[in-house]
């Protein structure tokens, strides 16, 4: 419930962007392919897009009455197109790492259809097979194997240093107050109190914790949070950047061991003690810190190049244009992609980050 959901967002935006990419030796002999856009040296069909966007459809279902939206269908155009370039940069070495990466990752693919069955419809409908899972895995991880490869020392203790907020480990007990909640048989949301029941709640609980309560009973009585209410709203050794932003931000300054006041995110009102908080000297962090280091070099280095380089590429696209502008807020712009998780494996979800 509290987690950040868009941290991961660019890495699933590049599983989304590049799946047309694993079909571009599918097309069907015989038919007339056409155009859909030119960049310098090379060009997108009819067929594969349209191959991209079956893809896109079983990947993020949510999304497939949107694919009609002109402006969302451009800017997933460009994404592919930027996708198909970096990926066709990757090294020998990068390519070797993609292929290790994606062979125990296509074992956990195939064990997950086992089980889930709409998986296995959504690709029966599409006509899509393992193999097209498997291309398309492997362009993926070229691409994140690219990536990774442009990021240097430097710039990983730059960023660790700069945002160290992000990297710290705490260990916090919380409350939540929730304004909303979720139905669980049809999962919509509906209002629960408002913000300034909420906001009332919460005071109520920080004066109880204050004057001696017990973190165990209240957190029962008063937190919505099913993740923690039963464990005294404990969350221990987390990775801070973990959390929505107002949260995370709370959990790093706040003064250890004081219960602070009532902190606001889109869930709710938080009342929060920070038992514990680990901020090591960049020489000293784990590998695995490290590799979530890296992750957001490259997603910086990725927007930096759809910035800077992808203009260059002189795209010519061909697909009809909207008469009037659809609000961006509606399509799959920058880190927004696709910040829910693809329905394959956890595997995939993770794979455009770093290894």
């Amino acid at each position: 419930m509290l987690h950040n959901s868009r941290k991961l967002a660019w890495r699933k935006s590049a599983l989304l962007i590049v799946a047309v990419l694993l079909v571009m030796t599918m097309a069907a002999c015989g038919a007339k392919e056409t155009e859909v856009a030119t960049y310098k040296g090379g060009n997108v069909t009819d067929k594969e897009f349209n191959k991209y966007l079956d893809v896109f459809t079983v990947i993020q279902p949510t999304y497939a009455q949107l694919i009609e939206i002109p402006q969302f269908k451009e800017q997933l155009l460009q994404q592919y197109i930027s996708y198909k370039i970096l990926g066709s940069q990757a090294s020998d070495e990068s390519v070797k790492t993609a292929e290790t990466e994606v062979a125990e990752q296509m074992k956990q693919f195939k064990e997950q259809l086992k089980t889930n069955t709409e998986l296995k419809a959504a690709l029966d409908e599409k006509k899509l097979k393992n193999k097209d899972m498997e291309n398309y895995l492997l362009l993926t991880s070229k691409v994140v194997a690219h990536m990774n490869s442009q990021v240097t020392d430097e710039q990983m203790k730059s960023e660790y240093e700069t945002n160290l907020v992000n990297y710290a480990t705490v260990s916090v007990r919380h409350i939540l107050v929730a304004t909303k909640t979720t139905d669980q048989t049809t999962q919509e949301e509906k209002e629960l109190r408002t913000a300034e029941e909420a906001l009332a709640r919460a005071k109520e609980v920080k004066q109880k914790l204050d004057a001696g309560g017990d973190w165990t009973a209240l957190a029962k009585e008063y937190s919505d949070d099913p993740g923690s209410k039963e464990k005294g709203g404990l969350y221990e050794d987390q990775k801070n950047g973990n959390w929505v932003e107002e949260f995370k931000q709370a959990s790093f300054k706040q003064e250890i061991g004081v219960v602070g006041e009532p902190v606001e995110t889109e869930f709710g009102y938080h009342v929060i003690l920070v038992e514990k908080r680990d901020t090591p000297a960049y020489d000293k962090v784990t590998d695995a810190t490290k590799e979530e280091v890296k992750s957001a070099v490259a997603y910086t280095l990725m927007n930096k190049y759809m910035t800077d380089e992808l203009p260059k590429q002189e795209i010519v696209s061909k697909l009809p244009k909207a008469e009037e502008e659809t609000p961006a807020s509606d399509a799959p712009a920058g880190d927004d992609a696709a910040a829910t998780d693809a329905p394959a494996t956890d595997a995939p979800t993770e794979a455009p980050a770093t290894k």
